[in-house]
């Protein structure tokens, strides 16, 4: 056990985890000032809704990249070389780019029908609001789908400081920014503004960085052609199908949240937020520090070798979640309380939200794991697997969630995202145990 805590501090997990852990502080530093300037309000949960499809489009796109692409650029890098490196990644950054403008597009024209659909249970006031609020925000697609390449390619380089600070710079800029508009009656649509300025601000960031350290820069005439989309089809389609399957579990608990009172979104939000920033500094941290070297290993044949440092990272998340789903759950009242229960907030609101916090606590050790097991079926070019899995875990919390939230409320939600995190590592252990178990020894007689 010591040996395991020391070699974690001296790693580059550990360095990602305290550049991670400060971008966390930070953006739950942004929710909590987001929280006391709004409340838990109608406001608030047009503000949440407007964000929600925007960061979402972003967070799919990272997530579907970061473990899959990055398998497909170690590989370039070490058969064709720098050059074939640069050119597959100046050609996957414009497609990427035209993708998240073609979404800029959409959301800009279709603002009012997709709030309506996503905020089904707001009230025509704040529909409208939450319209305009999402036309401020739309360009987050953009920027996080082309940051989403650009991490990718300094990842498989083992860069991963700056890509580390991800989770420091929009929450930088939306803190400045409702602080400087705190008096302000129209606070909510800077703080809109804000977050796509602060996914601008981080993808310069990336560019510079990317010229620098890997001698990259986009390419305009670079286009994605057949040959492009081939290696892209399998490594990105699935995982992007997957995600997006996924991720629209997320959306569903919310506009299931938006039809309780008002504040219902909110509640769930912040308390799912603790639960998703214990799964980045934790769960994203271990598995992306250890894809490279897994990867190298499956490309190896090193079955044994690839075991043995898959068992290492798992060791590692059962260590510090464990204690952190202990403290969620058993604290739950009192996190939320100090963050939250500040500016007359409304106190139905923070007791739900606790509620929800405490059953979502012990679902952190799952939520940590699942990274982890999904970068070794990566690693393996598993992809179908990682749909299989996504699509599975997606229709069951769907699911549990209808049903629930007509029983339970919003703690049916959490119960309904925590028994889909446990059902979700389940599969991912029987998935990986098929193609990790050692071959059967064939006797002669």
């Amino acid at each position: 056990m010591t040996r395991m805590i020391s070699r974690l501090w001296h790693s580059s997990t550990q360095r990602v985890m305290t550049l991670g852990g400060v971008g966390m502080a930070l953006a739950l530093g942004a929710d909590v000032l987001i929280a006391r300037r709004l409340g838990f309000t109608a406001t608030t949960d047009a503000l949440l809704i407007a964000l929600m499809l925007p960061r979402l489009s972003g967070t799919v796109g990272r997530d579907a990249t970061k473990f899959s692409l990055m398998t497909v650029f170690i590989q370039v890098q070490k058969e064709q070389g720098d050059d074939a490196f640069s050119d597959l990644g100046a050609r996957v950054l414009n497609l990427f780019l035209v993708i998240g403008l073609v979404l800029t597009c959409a959301g800009l024209l279709l603002a009012g029908p997709v709030v309506s659909i996503i905020g089904w249970g707001l009230d025509p006031v704040d529909r409208a609001m939450s319209a305009t609020l999402l036309r401020l925000a739309v360009g987050i697609a953009t920027f996080a789908l082309g940051s989403a390449v650009l991490e990718v390619m300094l990842n498989s380089h083992k860069h991963f400081t700056i890509t580390a600070i991800r989770n420091a710079v929009t929450p930088i800029v939306v803190i400045v920014t409702t602080l400087a508009t705190w008096n302000h009656q129209d606070a909510p649509y800077f703080i809109a503004g804000a977050f796509t300025a602060g996914y601008g601000l981080y993808f310069l960031l990336l560019i510079i960085h990317t010229k620098r350290r890997l001698r990259f820069g986009p390419d305009p005439r670079r286009l994605p052609g057949r040959e492009t989309f081939n290696k892209l089809r399998g490594t990105v389609g699935y995982p992007l199908a997957g995600f997006g399957v996924r991720q629209s579990a997320r959306v569903v608990e919310r506009i299931i949240a938006s039809l309780g009172p008002d504040g219902s979104v909110a509640a769930y939000y912040y308390a799912y937020r603790l639960l998703a920033a214990i799964q980045n500094l934790v769960g994203v941290s271990v598995a992306l520090t250890g894809q490279p070297r897994l990867t190298e290993h499956d490309l190896a044949g090193e079955r044994s070798r690839f075991v043995a440092a898959l068992r290492r990272r798992v060791g590692v998340i059962l260590l510090i979640s464990i204690p952190a789903a202990a403290l969620l759950m058993l604290l739950s009242k009192p996190i939320i309380g100090l963050l939250y229960g500040r500016g007359g907030l409304d106190q139905q609101s923070l007791s739900a939200s606790a509620s929800v916090l405490f059953v979502l606590g012990p679902a952190a050790v799952f939520y940590c794991l699942t990274p982890v097991l999904n970068a070794a079926l990566y690693a393996q070019k598993r992809y179908g697997a990682v749909l299989y899995n996504m699509c599975l875990a997606a229709g069951s919390n769907v699911l549990l969630a209808f049903v629930l939230f007509n029983w339970l409320g919003l703690t049916g939600v959490a119960w309904a995202a925590s028994s889909a995190a446990v059902l979700s590592v389940m599969n991912l252990l029987w998935l990986l145990s098929r193609s990790t178990r050692p071959p059967a020894h064939i006797t002669t007689p």
